[in-house]
């Protein structure tokens, strides 16, 4: 009789292991499971969180964007010279010719409109003489009047040779300037000069 109880009782107590097992695995896997669910439910309010920020941070820009270029339109230096586009170019150089008469530049001449080799006016200022090319049209001045300058200034025995426009130069324009040594006057320098003298171009028509 004492032999039957014992193998009732291990099976029993096999039994009862195997209960617990299963419960420890099915507690187990739930809390797996509730860690993966959490975890991504966290990752997905995060990348919603971000979402909206840049969302949010793009619609601020837009709205911002309209007052901004305002407020630096308004508050940017304004380039006067841009008045000297309504001039024709024989206007134009009689204008600049004034204007460094105004600035300081002593025996001021301009050269006859035919073979000038590229150079419009004569100057002098501090002992130093300047071949002067003027280019009044929109857009920025390329190299080929750097050329043309340089080249004028050889030609009447100049020590400097400038470019003059109430715009700017482009890149090409400023590369040879800088390995040439023309000076490149453009819409702010021209500008600045016009404040000095305090004349203000005048088109005859």
């Amino acid at each position: 009789m004492a032999r039957r109880k014992k193998k009732r009782r291990n099976l029993f107590a096999i039994l009862i292991d195997g209960v617990l097992s299963l419960i420890d695995w099915l507690c187990e896997s739930i809390a797996g499971v509730l860690v993966a669910l959490l975890t991504g439910l966290l990752r997905g309010v995060w990348a919603l969180l971000c979402g909206a920020g840049k969302l949010l941070a793009k619609a601020a820009g837009l709205l911002l964007a309209a007052p901004v270029w305002a407020f630096r339109k308004a508050t940017a230096p304004k380039n006067g010279a841009a008045r000297c586009l309504r001039l024709d170019g024989t206007e134009f150089e009689a204008y600049v010719a004034l204007l460094l008469t105004d600035n300081g530049f002593k025996h001021v001449a301009l050269t006859k409109g035919s073979g000038d080799q590229g150079v419009d006016i004569l100057a002098e200022r501090n002992g130093k003489t300047y071949a002067i090319q003027c280019k009044n049209y929109e857009g920025a001045v390329g190299n080929f009047a750097v050329q043309e300058a340089y080249t004028g200034a050889q030609f009447y025995g100049c020590e400097y040779a400038a470019v003059i426009c109430p715009g700017e130069f482009t890149r090409g324009a400023k590369e040879l300037a800088a390995s040439t040594g023309v000076l490149l006057w453009d819409g702010k320098k021209l500008s600045h000069m016009m404040k000095v003298s305090g004349r203000r171009p005048k088109h005859r028509a």
